[in-house]
């Protein structure tokens, strides 16, 4: 990442075309004055068609404010952003109204960072990255007929009343998901850079800590140690894939 403040980083030129913005959500406490307050917080990461991942900005959820929202999106578009093909988010209904109407062409995907630490909280695993590749794996199989089998493999695992509510709340919709090719689900639903950063954040600043302000987080982002930014999760070939199944669906994008 360049070495930029993040007043700077805010201001910067972005790229025409992301792929899909992943809006990661973690919640953090904020002080404010005298007062501590816990807040949700969403980090914008795109993914440029080079399969680069960009910070795009950090932002404190304003609950039932969808003019906050579009202001987001429509900074975003005065940075240079043309295209958003897919955001993988919440059930944010405020940020996906607004980015609908920011970016009409966008399509909504679900976000695994915000499904996996619901499961994660009531399941027995040895870590939050086991929950997530099994989360995953229903939505990266090759076909739809070896998305059932693992679904039902998947049901049987995890089949207490709290299994069941958390399967029917937050995983009804992968099914649909399969009208994509399985080089694009695997774009949409990569989770290994997306929780890293997640657990990042999680670790960073538990229940214990607070933030001044998002410099706090940004400082601990701009680490030579911690290389995301600005690097690719795919291999070339893989990416080639990727991007042979999009030109596909959108003829009208220069992708290459």
């Amino acid at each position: 990442m360049e070495n930029l403040t993040l007043n700077e980083l805010t201001k910067k030129r972005l790229e025409e075309t992301y792929i899909v913005v992943y809006a990661i959500k973690n919640e953090i406490n904020i002080k404010k004055a005298d007062i501590i307050e816990k807040n949700s917080i969403y980090t914008l990461i795109g993914v440029d068609i080079k399969g680069a991942r960009h910070l795009l900005n950090i932002y404190a959820d304003r609950v039932n404010n969808s003019h906050f929202w579009l202001d987001v999106f429509e900074g975003l578009k005065s940075r240079g952003v043309k295209n958003i093909l897919f955001l993988s988010v919440d059930d944010n209904k405020n940020m996906k109204r607004t980015a609908k109407i920011a970016f009409p062409s966008i399509t909504f995907t679900d976000s695994l960072t915000s499904i996996y630490p619901k499961f994660y909280k009531y399941i027995s695993e040895r870590s939050s990255k086991n929950i997530a590749g099994k989360i995953k794996e229903l939505y990266t199989q090759k076909t739809l007929d070896d998305y059932k089998k693992i679904f039902k493999i998947f049901n049987e695992k995890y089949n207490s009343v709290i299994h069941k509510n958390l399967i029917q709340k937050y995983l009804n919709n992968v099914e649909n998901t399969y009208k994509y090719s399985q080089n694009i689900r695997n774009l949409l639903f990569k989770h290994s850079a997306n929780i890293q950063y997640y657990d990042k954040i999680r670790l960073t600043f538990d229940q214990t800590k607070y933030i001044n302000s998002f410099d706090d987080i940004y400082s601990q982002l701009d680490d030579s140690k911690y290389k995301y930014f600005g690097y690719t999760s795919f291999q070339k070939k893989e990416w080639t894939l990727i991007l042979n199944d999009l030109i596909q669906i959108y003829p009208d994008i220069e992708f290459i």
